[in-house]
């Protein structure tokens, strides 16, 4: 029996039937179809490819800002002669890099002329009361021996007192000398003076040197300048460690938490390297010039990579945190402007999954569609995946 001819007026029911079917299987369908990137598993070790779990929890949000390197405030040195004399030379220029020791100038020092000078004295008053001393001790010894008979006793007593008087001398003329000498190696040795390297026993010259690794902000003198103690020669920045100051707005800063921990980003030939440093300020009041707030991070700098007045992009870390699925950055990859995350398709098999991307922050990123919680994803490996499918899609085109 043939089938009964459908009325004319019910073709738009029918067509909505097929309509709604064909949509129903197109989910399917396009999974089936998706492409998958092969790799090996020994390309996967190569690769150190990660397959994780994709687990929900919260991420702190990011206050995106710019940072300006400066010194620190007690970081910075001045640094004053220990005599007065005149400048021989000077062997810095504002700007530079200094390593601790390292000459700044040198001087002549008249101080260290009359210091040296009686330095010589008192040494060869203590050798002419050794001598003496010495002299003192065989005479009294000899008496003491004798005593009795060839000297008489009241001799003797005599040589011993002026033995006693001669020890007490060599231990005056001792007390001398040591105090000079404590003088030249605490007053002209020091961590920003240094005599060591006399031609002579009587040479004026001193060197300033730095008493740090530092960069040189201020050269105050001159050759043939006269300085005393009280002349400022050189001004010095410890760079060990920096601040990293970042001006926002005053409803921001309420967000900012003092002893968060703060990424700074450091672009150099090879790379942008992320700085981490704890917030040690948060500003309370408003700068009336700008109307900002101050942050202040320190940030150490053994490598002198960072200068005062770099501008950097920094990323403060605020109270609001957002909710949803955390995968490490390393997850996910831009592949034709779009967010994507590779799942396993079967052995050695992925496939390139679209997702979108929320706040971003300490290395991850909060999936807000796209991922399911529980679901497999490559955690690790995600770029050298992108590569092989590029690849692959370039040999398909040819």
């Amino acid at each position: 029996m043939s089938a009964l001819p459908v009325p004319i007026k019910n073709w738009k029911y029918l067509l909505y039937i097929a309509i709604v079917f064909s949509i129903a299987d197109c989910p399917a369908r396009a999974a089936d179809s998706a492409p998958t990137v092969v790799m090996g598993e020994a390309a996967q070790k190569n690769s150190a490819l990660v397959i994780s779990i994709a687990r929900s929890g919260a991420l702190v949000k990011n206050l995106d800002a710019m940072g300006t390197v400066t010194a620190e405030a007690g970081h910075v040195v001045r640094i004053h002669p220990a005599g007065s004399g005149k400048v021989l030379s000077v062997a810095v220029v504002p700007g530079q890099h200094v390593h601790k020791g390292e000459t700044l100038l040198t001087y002549q020092d008249h101080s260290l002329h009359l210091i040296r000078l009686e330095m010589t004295r008192a040494q060869a008053a203590l050798t002419t009361a050794q001598a003496a001393s010495q002299n003192a001790a065989s005479a009294y010894h000899r008496g003491h021996e004798l005593a009795g008979a060839a000297v008489a006793a009241g001799e003797t007593r005599r040589r011993l007192a002026a033995f006693q008087a001669a020890k007490d001398d060599v231990i005056a003329r001792q007390a001398d000398v040591d105090t000079l000498k404590h003088q030249l190696e605490e007053e002209y040795n020091s961590v920003t003076e240094s005599v060591k390297a006399q031609t002579g026993p009587l040479d004026e010259t001193s060197s300033i040197i730095a008493p740090t690794a530092a960069e040189v902000q201020s050269v105050f003198v001159g050759v043939a300048d006269d300085i005393s103690p009280t002349t400022e020669l050189i001004g010095l920045t410890d760079m060990s460690s920096v601040w990293i100051v970042s001006d926002i707005l005053p409803q921001d800063a309420t967000q900012v938490v003092q002893g968060d921990e703060q990424i700074t980003e450091l672009a150099s030939d090879a790379g942008t390297t992320l700085l981490r440093s704890k917030i040690t300020s948060v500003g309370d009041i408003a700068d009336p010039a700008t109307g900002l707030v101050r942050v202040i991070s320190t940030v150490p700098n053994p490598d002198g990579n960072l200068h005062p007045g770099m501008f950097l992009n920094t990323h403060l870390p605020t109270r609001e945190k957002a909710t949803g699925i955390i995968v490490p950055e390393s997850a996910v990859t831009e592949i034709n402007g779009v967010s994507t995350v590779f799942v396993p398709a079967g052995p050695n098999r992925f496939r390139p999954q679209e997702v979108h991307v929320g706040a971003t922050g300490n290395g991850q990123k909060i999936i807000t569609s796209g991922l399911s919680v529980g679901e497999r994803i490559v955690t690790q490996g995600a770029f050298a995946l992108k590569a092989v499918m590029l690849v692959s899609d370039m040999n398909d085109g040819d």
